[in-house]
């Protein structure tokens, strides 16, 4: 149907609001008349009661006037009576049906009809009834403009001071004298019948409606808001809102709904915390594992580079070395024929001297091609610091600059070749040295790893820097950002480290420092692989 389509329509709060109301209204509507019908018989009842003892108060008040026979004063207590508006005709009828007194005049005289009636529950027999009871005394019917009207009749017995009298002697035999009659109107009655009938129904209605908001307000309280919520509440989860939490606070089933919904969202919160954790995690994971892969592809590019230009400079090394130690043996003797002062001695000079440095970069690259396997001792990594400290102290080069340390007291001792390693320190701190011309800080420091698989040896400077560009072909071969540099120092710092099976790391920012951080195994190896520039 079309209300079934209507959004209110497919709410069960709606559905149990219009179910209660109906059963309240049926409730109502059937207990209603029931209970008109009930106080209408009471109140009928009442009336019934109030006329019979109005009837035999009456009956007392003529008494008198019966017994001494004095008609005038009963016409009069007649009239009186028939002139209340309470009273629509009032009848005294003698035994034979003959109206001797009535609140109408004219009826005076007329026989009545036993079978009328008023008559008939005395009369339906053939022989008269001497009493009646109560629902036989009464009848109620119609009046002639329209409203009821009920009627009494009350039996007058022959008494004994009736009997005896002189004035109007009754035989003793004759029971009942004749009967007083009273039309009385139900009017006020009905009309207080028909306004308890409107405040009856005005409570009903009135019970319905206040039951009815009580019903909407409780079912709005207690369930439809603590529905919403809820509805709201996966609405939201659904969207991806896990910080969601309800606040329906009932101890009953829709509570303990609500305290199971916060506990699975949290349960999901964490369930998804845990996932972009792991996320992150295998992220990081990868990342440091690409950053890994790079490593090695660039160490073994640098590798087989070094171990190529390694056989060059070994060959280039032995063809030039011989023609330099005659161009130099000759140079000198001839130094020894010219004047101090002459130009020919200074010209032999700078070939001397430039025959020399040839010959250091020739023996640089001899050494660079013929590396040795390192001699592994056990050796104190600080030790061999300090030592390096104390002679690079002395120099003129480190007079303006700040040296600190922060060794690690418990670094355990290491298997590797010392004076290799101490080679590789020493030309460490001189480069960081040379960046500081102009003085600066230089701080060396020593601890394991997270693993404790690795000792780390770190030097941080605050010189000049190196740029950025440079810094992927540091440990290349006569490569140099230095004037006076062979550019062979770190290539040949590089494949000592790499003989004991660690790593050499080098970052900068130009104009702020440079860091060079040292990984040497802590454990010791049967076989060191010896690494071919």
């Amino acid at each position: 149907m079309w209300f079934r389509q209507l959004p209110w329509y497919r709410r069960i709060g709606t559905k149990i609001t219009v179910l209660t109301g109906a059963l309240v209204l049926v409730s109502i509507g059937a207990y209603t008349p029931f209970s008109i019908k009930n106080q209408g018989r009471e109140v009928t009842q009442e009336m019934i009661r109030s006329v019979i003892l109005l009837s035999d108060t009456i009956k007392l008040s003529t008494r008198e006037d019966m017994l001494r026979y004095v008609p005038e004063r009963l016409h009069q207590l007649v009239d009186n009576l028939g002139n209340q508006p309470a009273f629509e005709k009032v009848h005294i009828f003698n035994s034979l049906g003959e109206i001797i007194y009535s609140s109408d005049r004219a009826e005076m005289g007329l026989m009545v009809d036993k079978r009328a009636e008023q008559c008939y529950a005395c009369h339906a027999a053939e022989r008269p009834l001497e009493s009646l009871s109560t629902p036989e005394r009464t009848r109620i019917f119609a009046g002639h403009q329209g409203g009821r009207i009920l009627g009494m009749i009350n039996p007058i017995y022959n008494e004994p001071d009736c009997s005896s009298a002189t004035c109007h002697v009754h035989p003793p035999d004759q029971k009942v004298l004749g009967v007083l009659d009273l039309d009385v109107s139900l009017d006020p009655m009905d009309s207080r019948i028909r306004s308890a009938e409107a405040k009856l129904l005005s409570i009903g209605l009135t019970t319905v409606v206040a039951l009815s908001c009580l019903i909407m307000f409780l079912v709005n309280r207690f369930l439809n808001r603590p529905l919403k919520e809820l509805m709201n509440g996966t609405h939201r989860v659904a969207q991806g809102d896990l910080e969601t939490a309800i606040t329906v606070r009932t101890e009953d089933e829709l509570g303990l709904f609500a305290e199971s919904f916060n506990q699975m969202t949290g349960d999901l919160k964490q369930a998804k915390q845990s996932l972009t954790d792991w996320g992150i995690r295998l992220e990081q994971m990868v990342e440091e594992r690409t950053r890994d892969m790079e490593r090695a592809q660039q160490q073994l590019v640098r590798s087989e580079k070094l171990a190529s230009l390694g056989k060059l400079s070994a060959g280039i090394a032995h063809e030039i070395n011989n023609p330099l130690t005659g161009i130099l043996t000759f140079s000198q003797m001839l130094l020894d024929e010219f004047p101090a002062e002459s130009e020919p001695h200074h010209d032999l000079e700078v070939i001397v001297r430039e025959t020399i440095r040839c010959r250091n970069i020739v023996r640089g690259l001899l050494e660079f091609a013929r590396q040795s396997a390192p001699e592994k001792q056990s050796v104190q990594i600080n030790q061999l610091l300090r030592d390096i400290l104390e002679l690079v102290g002395k120099q003129e080069l480190f007079q303006n600059i700040e040296i600190t340390t922060s060794f690690d007291p418990d670094l355990p001792r290491l298997q590797v070749d010392g004076d290799q390693i101490k080679q590789v320190f020493f030309n460490i701190v001189v480069n960081a040295g040379e960046a500081m011309a102009s003085g600066g800080h230089l701080k060396l420091s020593t601890h394991l790893d997270r693993t404790g698989s690795k000792a780390l040896v770190e030097f941080a400077d605050n010189g000049s820097g190196i740029p950025e560009q440079a810094l992927n072909n540091l440990f290349d071969p006569f490569f140099t950002t230095k004037e006076m540099g062979t550019g062979l120092g770190l290539a040949i710092s590089y494949g000592i480290i790499k003989a004991h099976h660690g790593n050499i790391e080098i970052s900068s920012t130009l104009g702020q420092g440079t860091r060079v951080l040292v990984s040497l195994p802590v454990e010791a190896h049967e076989q060191v692989a010896t690494v071919v520039p």
